[in-house]
């Protein structure tokens, strides 16, 4: 069930939209609940069932009277916090009402729960025996994504775009008396709500979180609302019963003393270049979980340490774990020894309780994947049985850092850590020896992380490099104990490498394969750039790879920056995106710009408060030399609206798309800055309208620079320098410049006609309706906006259009007259 309030400026709720669905699969039902009021709704609500209302108050104590009839076990909305529920809550507190508790199916109950945790993670709006789902906060942990506007969100759920309209608008179209107004203010605020139960649906988080709740043996919110660690316990307990184990609950006090941590994963420094012959990746499949069922790894089967560590024999919260004297020659046939030096039992004596669990659930995880294959006919049984082998996948990925948790573990022990992570360092160290003394390889292993292998084969070719690739899987693969193996995953040719977790190259996974590009931590695949860094920087590691032609790359970087500097590139490009966690900043210090921005929005509409986490959009305008970059930090929206606003082209340049550049290109010998610096800089900037007297179109007062105090006008036609709006040489030839201004204002028209049918269409508005939609995750945001400035030129284009013909007239009558 969704509640949507219209946000006027009166508190009180005018109308209230929810829809309600009994099943993944059932038809749902929408309803609207309106205070009465001068309008004629009626027409407007033949799809949804209406209930007109006296007041406020009658209007929020139907919607409670909705949620018990209806009985819903989840109730949603996208932003539950301060909006939807949040807000219907808030306004119930002013008459005397606890909303929560009217809606619940259960007495309250104090619970121990942190309110800021809730406000951080899910929300502070809770209803006993109805599970509250706050849908941003979902998607962002579902998806990954530059921002998580609603807007956003629907695109890349549901594959479709969809308005946003300003409070402004949605308020004028409140107050409108046009029957056709009213109908759009319904039906935006309708398809609001069953979009957020498309994008629940689509998403499949009731179908996961059901079927991990039942992998896991947990409660359903649980499993959104817990950590890794009690899921693992729920798990690992249900085996533990059966063969009499008790599992030891430590105190804070106790997990602090424990040892600390000795041992790391190998993390090779890599040898950072760019690779022209093939790179090997190869990869060990789980490697945590199958070093512990291959070595027998738990608490069940630790002896304790071969030698005393500060005189005492400590595991993990235990002080002193009993060894009787003479029993590890007794049992020399029938212990591991851990890199560490722990001593673990082997299988055969007793098989562990963490080996036994993680064997399991691999082994019906692959149970579950070929059952998958056979019924993909099925939907719904395919969406199960895909939810519950991630469920699987999920608890074996875990296990080890339940060992390793040791600050707020439930039941720690660093001892059974270590020797995990130091058999996976040994077990990658002997990989890379192995790959070193085999000649007849000749491969060299330029990078480790953990669990893979970046072997390097000069010389080869990409057909030979899979062979070689694949037989020196085989042979580690063979050297280890099973289930461990190593796994060929993909051929890079060519490569860069630039640092720890950061490279990128062609990926090839089959040799007859077409080449895909494939970047992990670099500027082509981080969320924190700005879009126009991610596709410059992929065009040139494209040039790059394909011709490693220098020369095409500086030309390519030059004609990008010279557009930059004129101003002949997309603003959305430019927009960054970063996460904004109120509270949480010094006082001391200016803030990021993205807070700089929030804070200014929130004083112009207290409302409009930022969720904790969120991501912000923002752009950098160009200053006066020394302004602060906080200062000039902009709403995008509000630069859209200031046409005397650019963007500050060298701070982007500069600092945004060069250093990623230079990054790479220096491994190879190219100086990306000074190609910048080399670089002829644009003379003009922007063509001015001739009809203005103010050539900038601002007061001087409000100009940013000194180089906006100058006419900066320039021909319409060739761009050249005049203070007449066509150039002489333009102006003489009459036929060429007439026919040239009317195809710019035929283009002009053509353009501002397209954009504003296609967002009208878009919006579902008629075409007398003006486009109102300031969703900024649609590009056909912009390109009205560039309409709209184009068309702005129109009658200075008409008028330079007749200045001509009465030159022609002139020239025509002398030429007649002679």
């Amino acid at each position: 069930m969704v509640v949507l309030r219209i946000l006027i400026p009166s508190k009180e709720i005018f109308a209230a939209f929810y829809i309600f669905q009994e099943s993944d699969f059932g038809d749902p039902v929408s309803g609207t609940i309106i205070v009465h009021c001068d309008k004629d709704y009626g027409g407007h609500t033949k799809d949804s069932e209406v209930d007109f209302v006296d007041n406020e108050l009658d209007l929020i104590n139907l919607v409670v009277d909705k949620v018990v009839d209806l009985e819903p076990d989840v109730i949603t909305g996208w932003e539950v916090q301060n909006a939807s529920w949040g807000y219907l809550a808030a306004r119930g507190r002013s008459f005397g009402l606890q909303i929560d508790i009217l809606i619940s199916r259960a007495p309250p109950r104090a619970v121990a729960s942190s309110e800021q945790w809730d406000t951080r993670h899910t929300t502070t709006f809770h209803v006993a025996g109805r599970h509250v789902f706050n849908l941003w906060r979902v998607m962002r942990s579902e998806l990954s994504l530059n921002t998580y506007s609603f807007e956003n969100v629907v695109f890349h759920v549901l594959g479709r775009r969809t308005p946003k309209f300003s409070s402004r608008t949605l308020s004028t179209w409140c107050k409108s008396t046009a029957s056709y107004h009213n109908f759009l203010l319904l039906k935006y605020f309708r398809g609001r709500a069953a979009m957020n139960l498309e994008i629940l649906n689509q998403s499949e988080v009731l179908t996961k979180t059901a079927e991990f709740a039942r992998v896991f043996g947990i409660d359903f919110y649980s499993v959104i609302s817990r950590g890794s660690q009690f899921k693992v316990e729920s798990f690992m307990a249900r085996i533990a019963k059966p063969e009499s184990f008790v599992l030891l609950s430590p105190s804070k006090k106790d997990v602090g003393k424990q040892n600390a941590a000795e041992c790391i994963p190998l993390i090779l420094e890599p040898q950072s270049a760019f690779y022209s012959s093939p790179l090997v990746v190869l990869d060990f499949q789980s490697l945590y979980p199958s070093i512990m069922v291959s070595r027998n790894y738990c608490y069940s089967t630790c002896l304790g340490r071969v030698v005393d560590f500060q005189g005492k024999n400590k595991f993990g919260v235990v002080d002193e774990l009993p060894r009787i004297p003479g029993l590890l020659g007794k049992l020399r046939e029938h212990i591991t020894v851990s890199p560490n030096g722990l001593i673990f039992v082997k299988s055969h004596v007793r098989q562990g309780l963490l080996p036994r669990m993680l064997t399991e659930l691999l082994d019906t995880r692959v149970m579950v994947k070929t059952a998958m294959k056979g019924v993909k006919s099925d939907k719904i049984l395919t969406r199960i049985l895909n939810a519950r082998q991630l469920g699987l996948k999920y608890i074996a990925n875990v296990t080890y850092g339940y060992t390793s948790a040791s600050f707020s573990g439930r039941m720690p022990a660093v001892e059974i850590a270590d020797a995990i992570v130091q058999s996976g360092r040994e077990t990658l160290e002997k990989a890379i020896r192995l790959i070193h003394q085999t000649t007849k390889w000749n491969a060299e292993v330029v990078y480790g992380d953990t669990d893979s292998l970046f072997i390097y084969l000069p010389g080869r070719t990409k057909e030979q490099a899979f062979l070689v690739g694949q037989e020196i899987a085989d042979t580690i693969t063979r050297e280890n104990p099973k289930p461990m193996i190593l796994k060929f995953e993909k051929v890079y040719h060519p490569c860069v490498l630039l640092a720890k977790k950061r490279y990128v190259g062609w990926r090839f996974e089959r040799p007859g394969d077409t080449p895909s590009f494939d970047a992990k931590g670099i500027e082509t695949v981080r969320r924190d750039g700005i879009r126009a860094a991610r596709i410059m920087t992929e065009k040139c590691l494209k040039i790059l790879f394909r011709t490693q032609d220098l020369s095409e790359i500086k030309e390519y970087c030059c004609e990008t920056w010279t557009k930059l500097l004129k101003g002949k590139l997309p603003v959305q490009d430019f927009m960054f995106a970063k996460e904004v966690r109120l509270g949480t900043y010094s006082d001391d210090v200016p803030p990021p710009p993205g807070v700089a921005v929030a804070a200014r929005k929130m004083l112009l509409d207290p409302n409009d408060e930022l969720q904790y986490g969120d991501r912000i959009p923002y752009v950098i305008a160009r200053g006066l030399p020394g302004t602060r970059l906080v200062d000039r930090a902009m709403d995008p929206l509000d630069f859209l609206e200031n046409s005397h606003m650019t963007l500050d082209a060298p701070y982007y340049i500069t600092r945004v798309l060069i250093p990623p550049l230079e990054r790479i290109f220096n491994l190879i010998g190219a100086d990306v800055r000074q190609w910048y610096n080399e670089m002829p800089r644009p003379k003009g900037l922007e063509v001015v309208s001739p009809s203005k007297g103010d050539p900038m179109g601002v007061v001087i007062s409000d100009r940013l620079s000194i180089y906006e105090h100058f006419d900066a006008a320039h021909c319409l036609l060739c761009g050249d320098y005049t203070r007449q709006g066509i150039c002489g040489d333009c102006r003489d030839d009459t036929q060429v410049s007439g026919a040239g201004l009317l195809s710019n204002i035929r283009h002009a028209e053509v353009q501002l006609v397209n954009t504003h049918r296609i967002c009208g269409t878009c919006c579902g508005l008629s075409p007398a309706e003006p486009v109102s939609c300031v969703s900024l995750d649609c590009p056909w945001l912009f390109s009205r906006k560039r309409a709209d400035d184009k068309a702005g030129l129109i009658n200075d284009l008409v008028q330079q259009v007749r200045t001509i013909e009465v030159t022609s007239g002139t020239y025509s009558d002398k030429n007649e007259n002679q």
